[in-house]
């Protein structure tokens, strides 16, 4: 089957559309796809606005920002983030003007499409932020992949990645993400580069963009997690460096509270003070000596 491109000069040359008819057979029993595609914006547009389409839509922004409007509501997009709507309802959605995005999507139906989407109303949506943002967009690239050789095992194989994509989304909203080995793995993840860049400028936002994850998500499931604060652990990973420095090299107070994170020296002190119970000069006097035996 032939590339169904027909974009205008503002889509990147490599956005693709394909839109596929499904079989009478496909129609009656399967979760049927529509239409799947993947575009890159070069600069934003006035958007999609819709109605009364007989489709359910899931798109997921792999770049860039914007906002989608669904039953007279408005709900700003990020990367990282996707949406699941009934196209029979108003619905319209478009990229932020200085932030062109890139989006996946898929339209579909079937005989249980209303039952899924209803449970997923019941969940919260229209807009949600996955855990696991790359096995959804990698659920979306294998329909689009069927979708390219469009045939009666590509329309079983659709149906078998709708469902699963369908299934992971419902599972992760309704029984929590921290129970989940993607969400344990993506918090290892988050606590390890968290130990490695301690001593830069941190924020939740600026976590919560990097790692493609609600930062009110972050935080309640890493406190749940590992039993402190964000914060809590990045102040221990300091104070942990300010150690390495203060045994292991003749840097003065000032260089060590530089290069652990602390813009002053006095807020340094008293943060390693409340810590270790003793001052930073304290605890390097004591175990430089003790390393001098031995």
């Amino acid at each position: 089957m032939p590339k169904t491109r027909n974009f205008p000069e503002y889509y990147d040359p490599s956005s693709e559309r394909e839109i596929v008819t499904p079989s009478p057979f496909g129609r009656k029993n399967l979760l049927f796809l529509q239409e799947a595609g993947h575009i890159k914006l070069v600069k934003s547009h006035a958007g999609t606005q819709r109605s009364s389409l007989d489709s359910y839509l899931i798109v997921a922004v792999v770049a860039g920002s914007g906002s989608l409007q669904y039953d007279g509501r408005n709900y700003p997009l990020r990367a990282g983030q996707c949406f699941w709507v009934d196209c029979r309802h108003p619905h319209g959605y478009r990229s932020a003007p200085r932030e062109p995005w890139e989006l996946r999507w898929v339209h579909f139906n079937g005989h249980s499409a209303p039952a899924f989407h209803h449970l997923f109303e019941g969940a919260g949506g229209p807009v949600f932020t996955p855990l696991d943002f790359e096995g959804v967009a990698r659920r979306l690239e294998a329909v689009l992949a069927a979708a390219r050789g469009w045939d009666a095992p590509a329309e079983l194989r659709a149906n078998a990645e709708l469902a699963a994509l369908l299934a992971g989304i419902l599972n992760e909203l309704a029984h929590g993400e921290e129970g989940t080995a993607a969400a344990a793995a993506r918090l290892e993840e988050v606590r390890a580069w968290l130990g490695e860049h301690c001593a830069e400028v941190l924020s939740l936002d600026g976590l919560a963009a990097r790692f493609y994850i609600s930062k009110y998500y972050l935080a309640r499931s890493f406190k749940q997690r590992y039993g402190e604060t964000i914060f809590a652990f990045i102040n221990a990973a300091r104070i942990d460096n300010a150690k390495q420095l203060l045994r292991y090299t003749d840097l003065s107070m000032g260089q060590i509270a530089q290069r652990c994170g602390y813009k002053e020296q006095s807020y340094f002190t008293r943060r390693f003070r409340a810590a270790e119970g003793q001052t930073a000069q304290q605890y390097r006097r004591a175990w430089q000596s003790r390393a001098g035996k031995k």
